[in-house]
């Protein structure tokens, strides 16, 4: 992976997963590179013996970062940018050849937003005017958050309702009395911007909820496994009371920390309307950390929300198939 010149980074070799035509994962050791635009050097093998292997170098742009508990390295997923023989047309014919078979997804039920627009086409035909291409992706974005809502709204009703245990654990390094959470309280909610008075559009959509261990937690450590706790608890968002223990000496012996065993975490899906994609950003959902992922509208369905649900609930690591499909 090579980086703009501009940004005076040097070469990073990567591992590459999940190729395709239209992208790529890569891992490195470098955070968080959401928007960064990088070029790939890409080498496969050919078909004939003695040959050296073909390398393309497709423009690519970071459209997200994950992190891994645990593990040093990031997981950045890329999206290629197309551009005059970029070789790309070439590596799909590799990718289509060399993949297995891949199920067909089923075509959309007829009706909801096709019927919306197909009558929006008709009305601006009769009144002798063009449909306009931004309000079909508006649509289709502001009803994919619409979708969400709804889910997270109910989703978010019987989970206070039922306030289920949490099997997930949330680790604290140290702390091995950081346990038993269950959900305690969610709330999902929504904006909504005025197009005109007849057409308002989801702009954006969240979801906030805590979980609970109901209990306090005391730990006392010593330098410098002090600052590492206090730094583990500010970048989880918890909030603790720290008090310093000194000698008879007047010398800082170690430090105490008293917690509640509680996590806070949030969702956020925001339209972006010039591109036609949601952004997910996520903070605490299954798991200490951050997330940011681009989503197409398309792939917001029953189905695949119930894979979101599935991390909300920490019976997944990580995003489903279904919501990635066509990122």
């Amino acid at each position: 992976m090579v980086f703009d010149s501009v940004q005076g980074r040097p070469v990073v070799h990567t591992r590459t997963e999940d190729l395709s035509a239209g992208g790529a994962a890569i891992f490195s050791k470098h955070g968080d590179l959401t928007g960064t635009i990088v070029n790939l050097l890409l080498a496969y093998p050919t078909r004939k013996g003695g040959e050296a292997p073909k390398v393309l170098k497709v423009r690519a742009r970071v459209v997200s970062t994950v992190r891994t508990p645990g593990m040093a390295r990031y997981r950045h997923g890329l999206s290629f940018i197309r551009s005059p023989d970029d070789g790309l047309d070439a590596l799909d014919v590799f990718v289509s050849a060399t993949a297995a078979a891949v199920a067909t997804p089923a075509a959309p039920a007829p009706g909801g937003r096709l019927v919306q627009l197909q009558q929006l086409a008709e009305t601006r035909v009769a009144e002798g005017k063009a449909l306009d291409p931004q309000e079909a992706i508006d649509a289709n974005v502001s009803d994919a958050l619409a979708k969400a809502y709804r889910y997270l709204k109910d989703l978010a009703g019987h989970l206070n309702a039922v306030h289920p245990a949490y099997s997930r654990g949330y680790g604290i390094a140290g702390v091995p009395e950081f346990g038993g959470l269950e959900w305690e309280e969610g709330e999902a909610d929504f904006h909504m911007r005025e197009i005109s008075p007849a057409v308002k559009l989801y702009e954006r959509v969240s979801l906030r909820f805590r979980l609970s261990g109901k209990k306090q937690i005391r730990v006392a450590r010593e330098y410098p496994a002090a600052e590492k706790l206090q730094q583990l608890l500010e970048d989880s968002n918890i909030e603790f009371h720290a008090q310093g223990i000194w000698n008879k000496r007047g010398s800082l012996e170690r430090t105490a920390f008293e917690f509640p065993c509680e996590v806070t975490a949030s969702l956020l899906l925001l339209g972006q309307f010039d591109t036609g994609k949601l952004l997910l950003r996520a903070r605490n959902v299954s798991g200490f950390g951050s997330m940011e992922q681009i989503l197409a509208p398309q792939a917001v369905t029953e189905k695949s929300l119930d894979e979101l649900a599935a991390l909300i609930l920490g019976e997944t690591g990580g995003l489903g198939p279904l919501l990635l499909r066509g990122a």
